[in-house]
């Protein structure tokens, strides 16, 4: 089976990289992609360790995607190249019982390169480039399953980019609001072993770019991206030891409480905002130490509301709400990393009367618990695809 999909991985090599090649060997980029790949599977030292017995690992992965909306005729020609570095953590070992319930392997934390030259905007007969993207990301891979030592991951990911082209050095375009931007990725990958140091790893993966709402339009960069790399072991091989909870959980139901505010861009305006702020109350089902369910009930409150009358100067989107408050129930899960947590919810509007006669929302997020009852929290609220301002505020369990 090993050697099957080694075999297989080696075909992908052969299909993948001449089509990057095509693409990216006469840009001087390509030389530096194609280089470093080349020098780490080249590589050989004393001081790498075996895979399966190192704590740290060093992953490089060659990219390239293309635009998921490529059905738009002036995109369908859009693709990205570039590359992922990452350090890798082997958590496999450890004894907390969020490893064991999501079958977590490796906790990466990464950098990456991204070549928009030929992801284009085009307006009025004018192809506008999207520059370079330039990002941190950390991801956790999740194992789905294992074939002698083949693995397939899940792997999600969330990060910070600077992408250097967007609607104020390109006024025509609409794609990319700010400098800054959210990094989403999910990842579904095989990682198959060629020696006892060396892995070989391929994938696929769905690459978001967008700033959440702070400055608007805000359309984002959408690719569907396939990478193939090598991941090797550094350092010493070294005794795993067990890794007792160092976090002190809340064992059991508990009642859910967060609050704070945030702000949504107006539209092509670089400093001007609209405030809201937010709260929710809810309950949460305890499942284990890493999954329980959730409902509850959101509520925002306008600052600012829309106005027909003043229709350019307060429009906002699918968020154009009439009225001062907007509230709604909504179900969903939380995934516990020791303190931090991932949060998704999807609910119903019981109140808001809004431009577009929006009545369905999802929310997600992370939060981070100094101790079992007080946090900090970051939620995203959106209307289907559209993100409608993100809430940054305290939260407490009870």
């Amino acid at each position: 089976m090993v050697k099957f999909a080694a075999a297989l991985i080696i075909v992908a090599c052969k299909l993948i990289f001449p089509m990057i090649y095509h693409f990216t060997v006469l840009r001087s980029q390509s030389t530096i992609t194609l280089g470093l790949l080349s020098f780490v599977l080249t590589l050989t030292s004393p001081a790498v360790a075996q895979l399966d017995r190192s704590k740290h690992a060093i992953s490089v992965k060659a990219q390239y995607g293309i635009d998921v909306n490529s059905d738009n005729p002036n995109r369908k020609d859009n693709y990205l190249y570039g590359l992922h570095v990452s350090y890798d953590k082997n958590v496999a070992h450890s004894n907390k019982e969020w490893v064991r319930v999501l079958n977590a392997k490796n906790l990466s934390f990464g950098v990456t390169w991204h070549n928009l030259h030929n992801m284009k905007e085009t307006v009025d007969g004018v192809a506008y480039a999207g520059g370079q993207a330039f990002g941190a990301l950390a991801e956790a891979d999740l194992q789905l399953l294992k074939i002698g030592k083949v693995r397939l991951f899940a792997t999600p990911g969330l990060g910070l980019a600077y992408i250097t082209e967007n609607i104020f050095t390109q006024p025509a375009t609409s794609t990319i609001g700010s400098h800054v931007n959210l990094m989403i990725t999910g990842e579904l990958s095989l990682e198959v072993p060629v020696s006892s140091n060396t892995s070989l790893v391929a994938g696929g993966h769905i690459q978001h770019y967008s700033n959440g709402g702070v400055v608007v339009p805000n359309g984002g960069w959408n690719t569907l991206t396939g990478s193939i790399g090598v991941k090797m072991s550094v350092g010493n091989a070294d005794a795993f030891m067990d890794e007792p909870e160092d976090y002190r959980h809340i064992e059991g139901n508990s009642a859910e409480i967060w609050f704070g505010m945030g702000v949504r861009g107006k539209y092509r305006d670089r400093h001007k905002k609209f405030f809201r702020s937010g709260a929710y109350a809810g309950y949460n089902f305890y499942l284990n130490r890493a999954i329980s369910l959730k409902a509850g009930s959101h509520m925002v409150y306008y600052h600012t509301v829309f106005d027909p009358d003043r229709f350019d100067e307060t429009f906002q989107y699918y968020g154009s709400s009439l009225d001062p408050i907007r509230w709604g129930v909504a179900a969903g899960a939380d995934i516990s990393m020791g303190p931090i947590v991932i949060n998704a919810m999807y609910g119903r509007y019981l109140h808001y009367r809004n431009y577009h006669n929006v009545k369905w929302y999802w929310v997600t997020g992370v939060r981070y618990y100094f101790t079992p009852n007080v946090g900090v929290q970051t939620t995203l609220n959106l209307h289907g695809v559209q993100a409608d301002y993100a809430n940054w505020g305290l939260i407490f369990r009870i």
